[in-house]
């Protein structure tokens, strides 16, 4: 994306394209000094014409002075391609049978260029029809799939983990293992919270609240396939295997924890629709969401309060713009006709949630959460419970989430 960005800029791209190719010469040396058989001279050639296209490709949009989306997914993959083409000729000389997966074929992506869906069903029965033999080692580049006109397409943020995901569920797999820079999930960021502990399972509810609002380590998207289709899915650290992970499932009992994990999402803004009209006023809430649905928005939270005079929900600060016009724009003849008062806009926010199972079951957990917040001297702008009871989330100021979350977790795991 540097490179993308720093070419449609009018600047020279070629050091960063430099600095990647030395790379991948000095892991294929590396791997052709220390494995006989490794097919360097093949290899090579892969990587040099991989580059060469890349080249020609980022020529083309200095003279465009722009990157179509679909040219930008082409571009942004190409670290994945070469990568599977190394470790299928690394496998291959060690004497294992491989057959590599061709995404852009097998993977049916419906949405976005940059942020596409798999279709499992479908991607399922193209894989099933390849006939694998079952003693082949199945490689697949992540972060990629194929739309239905054939073209490439990339899977978004997380992409890879999320491809991890795909393929074990259209491979009915025992188990999916998604292999990381960290331990596994931790009761919140260790960065921000030192003695965060590390959770041994979690259920796949808790991962995808956590995930939702903000655990870095996961990403929604990934666990979706997996909790459809019922597949445990182990997180593990590649710089220390050692350690256990943690284990996604069904149900999470090992920690004897009630509450699992608490996480934050930054710079977020909180627009409020209140006024005389409202009470009574029927599908406020649709309207909200429709409207943010058709600027392509993303709610992340929703609160009403119970006298229906006002409804408030938080966007990504980046979409704050977009998100007013929007809102002016449906409710035009509401605040023209003084129904609705004009829009509240409250900026620099974020949001911090709780999350775990037991919250069902146990009580005083919110107390808790919103006494240490108040010790800390940190104002609530807004409160939102889950109907499933397994989280609670506040709105803070931006600048007090990282305190809010390291009195948060004081509070819920050190006392």
């Amino acid at each position: 994306m540097a490179m993308i960005e720093k070419t449609i800029g009018g600047q020279d791209a070629l050091p960063n394209i430099s600095d990647a190719e030395r790379i991948f010469s000095d892991l294929l040396a590396g791997l052709a000094s220390a494995q006989p058989g490794f097919p360097l001279a093949r290899l090579k050639m892969v990587v040099e014409q991989e580059f060469a296209q890349i080249k020609h490709v980022l020529h083309g949009i200095s003279l465009l002075g722009q990157c179509p989306d679909s040219i930008n997914a082409a571009l942004i993959c190409r670290g994945e391609k070469m990568s599977i083409a190394i470790m299928a000729g690394l496998l291959e000389a060690r004497g294992h049978r491989v057959t590599v997966i061709d995404p852009v074929e097998k993977l049916l992506a419906v949405g976005h260029y940059l942020e596409s869906t798999v279709d499992i069903a479908e991607s399922t029965r193209r894989i099933a029809a390849s006939q694998i033999p079952a003693d082949h080692m199945i490689l697949m580049a992540g972060f990629t799939a194929g739309n239905e006109k054939g073209e490439l397409v990339v899977l978004g943020r997380n992409g890879s983990d999320y491809s991890a995901a795909v393929l074990a569920a259209c491979l009915r797999a025992d188990c999916c293992e998604i292999w990381t820079d960290v331990d596994g999930v931790y009761t919140c960021d260790p960065r921000q919270v030192p003695d965060a502990r590390l959770l041994k399972s979690m259920s796949y509810q808790e991962a995808m609240e956590l995930s939702y609002f903000g655990a870095k380590v996961l990403h929604p998207r990934t666990i979706t396939p997996i909790a459809q289709f019922q597949l445990p899915c182990l997180i593990k650290n590649t710089g220390n295997p050692q350690s256990p992970g943690t284990l996604i499932g069904a149900s999470s009992d090992d920690d004897n924890l009630p509450v699992k994990g608490i996480s934050n999402l930054n710079n977020m803004a909180m627009f409020s629709v209140s006024g005389p009209g409202m009470k009574g006023m029927i599908g406020m809430a649709a309207r909200v969401f429709a409207a943010m649905s058709r600027a392509g928005i993303s709610v992340v939270l929703i609160t009403q309060s119970s006298s229906e005079y006002s409804i408030s929900f938080c966007v990504p600060q980046s979409d704050c713009a977009r998100a007013r016009r929007a809102m002016q724009d449906e409710f035009y003849l509401e605040l023209k006709e003084g129904l609705l008062e004009p829009l509240a806009v409250t900026e620099r926010l974020a949001i911090i949630s709780v999350v775990g199972d037991g919250m069902r079951t146990l009580r005083g957990i919110s107390a808790k959460f919103f006494a240490a917040l108040a010790r800390a001297n940190i104002n609530i702008v807004a409160i939102a419970q889950g109907s499933s009871e397994r989280s609670i989330s506040v709105v803070v100021n931006n600048d007090d989430a990282t305190t809010g979350v390291r009195v948060t977790h004081q509070m819920l795991f050190n006392t």
